[in-house]
């Protein structure tokens, strides 16, 4: 048997599972309507591969027939014949001409193969920018499906995939919902989304039981996190803020001082001394030893010194 041994790392786009399908599927008779882009690519590579390996069979298979025969012959006491050099001396002979190199038939079906492979991996690039950069969502019935909202102190271009390779959805920036169907939640459940979950960075909406809830750990207290409307405006809430973040859960108290303080760095005048402090000293009565505030407490004291 012959083998063929190649690294997918070599071939962008194409991973191992996307061949080994389209190797077990190459011989069924799958109708066109129900193959993707990327299965058709993926048996045009297999294709082209199994044409190389049947070519390489063939060429050991005809080297087998020449050797049998020349040992043979040497059995008989003969040197063993071999037409090709016979035909080479022969011309020698006559025009005592060297004939020219003819270059490996091999090596030009090397290069052919390695053609083709270049240019399907140039045709999946084409087909991965032509993908649309728009959020793709699962349709599913309202009953069946899970609620999330994502709220982080992440950068305004952070891009957040919902599931492999964005399956169920993309959040761009700090803030945004999706839905994922409930028969699927365990295919997003990893260990990254169970700590966002814990973090009360994703927060399940709807769509779980009370039971559900209580053994994901998401069974929210009243006020334990940040609205849509107050996790877009915490700055602009002013003294507003001194009731809602008390009963704030630790990720989401984090996200209000991060905000803060990147609001006086920018040097937005709702950040005044008196709101500073008094958040402080709800921080520290959280357990924070300096309070999550101190920082700004610290530069403000600084910048009064000069």
């Amino acid at each position: 048997h012959t083998k063929c041994c190649f690294k997918t790392s070599d071939l962008d786009g194409i991973t191992p599972k996307l061949f080994e399908e389209a190797r077990l599927h190459l011989w069924k008779d799958t109708p066109d309507h129900q193959k993707s882009a990327h299965e058709e690519i993926a048996h045009e590579i297999a294709g082209s591969l199994l044409s190389g390996l049947g070519n390489e069979r063939s060429r050991r298979h005809e080297d087998e027939k020449l050797m049998k025969k020349g040992e043979i012959e040497m059995a008989r006491g003969r040197k063993p014949a071999n037409p090709a050099q016979e035909e080479i001396a022969e011309e020698v002979s006559v025009t005592e001409e060297v004939k020219p190199e003819v270059p490996d038939k091999r090596d030009e079906e090397i290069a052919l193969l390695k053609e083709q492979i270049a240019t399907m991996k140039q045709m999946m690039e084409q087909m991965q920018s032509a993908q649309p950069q728009s959020v793709i969502q699962v349709a599913a019935p309202e009953g069946e499906r899970i609620h999330f909202i994502f709220e982080a102190e992440v950068a305004d271009d952070n891009v957040f995939l919902i599931g492999e390779n964005g399956m169920y959805g993309r959040i761009i920036g700090k803030s945004g919902m999706f839905y994922v169907p409930k028969n699927d939640f365990s295919r997003i459940n990893d260990g990254l989304f169970r700590l966002m979950l814990d973090k009360r960075w994703i927060i399940a909406v709807d769509g779980f039981s009370k039971e559900e809830r209580e053994s994901l750990g998401i069974d929210y207290k009243e006020g334990e996190y940040l609205d849509k409307k107050a996790f877009a405006k915490m700055v602009d809430l002013g003294d507003e803020m001194l009731e809602i973040y008390p009963k704030l859960c630790d990720g989401h108290k984090e996200m209000v001082a991060k905000r803060f303080y990147e609001a006086y760095k920018a040097g937005n005048p709702k950040i005044t001394r008196d709101l500073v402090v008094k958040l402080n000293k709800l921080s520290k009565e959280s357990g924070s030893e300096k309070g999550d505030f101190y920082a700004i407490i610290e530069q403000m004291n600084a910048k009064d010194a000069e």
